[in-house]
């Protein structure tokens, strides 16, 4: 049984010119354990497919076809038949994404430790002291140098931190 399952999964995007097949039967299995890569030309669906897979797809794209399940066995889930208010516990909680631009994806204008705190509190039962713990925790993991005070440093957009260099 598969961890990730994408059966004849078809996305259409709406646009000013018609309608647009950004995805057009996609099959993929990923086992637990197994690393996949999905690479590919611009504009070949990549970037569509995890937004699918996430249930994130831009307001004039959607799911006309196929099926999205996670997990085996009593653990299964179907992505697409879930509410939206479940959909939030499985981002980030058994599926997650990692956008072509990470650092654009962080709030400028709220404390990088509060954002990570704040994904660790939903998915966690850590809470409080403890998250503020873990998250610090996170940063040393992945080399980021005084991680006790730059969890309350603003993130800094890509621009800014090289005009500033």
């Amino acid at each position: 049984m598969t961890m990730l399952d994408i059966e004849a999964l078809q996305v259409e995007l709406e646009s000013e010119s018609g309608l647009v097949r950004a995805i057009d039967g996609l099959r993929l299995a990923i086992e637990r354990g197994e690393t996949f890569a999905l690479v590919g030309e611009s504009g070949c669906g990549k970037s569509m497919t995890a937004l699918a897979l996430m249930r994130l797809l831009p307001e004039n794209g959607y799911v006309a076809g196929g099926d999205i399940h996670i997990g085996r066995g009593s653990d299964r889930v179907d992505v697409l038949g879930l509410p939206e208010s479940q959909m939030r516990s499985v981002r980030g909680g058994r599926i997650g994404m990692i956008f072509q631009e990470p650092a654009t994806s962080l709030n400028p204008v709220m404390p990088i430790g509060r954002q990570i705190v704040e994904a660790i509190e939903a998915h966690t039962p850590l809470r409080g002291t403890a998250a503020r713990s873990k998250a610090v925790d996170w940063l040393r993991r992945v080399g980021i140098p005084e991680p006790e005070s730059r969890i309350d440093d603003y993130p800094v957009p890509r621009a800014a931190a090289r005009s500033s260099a």
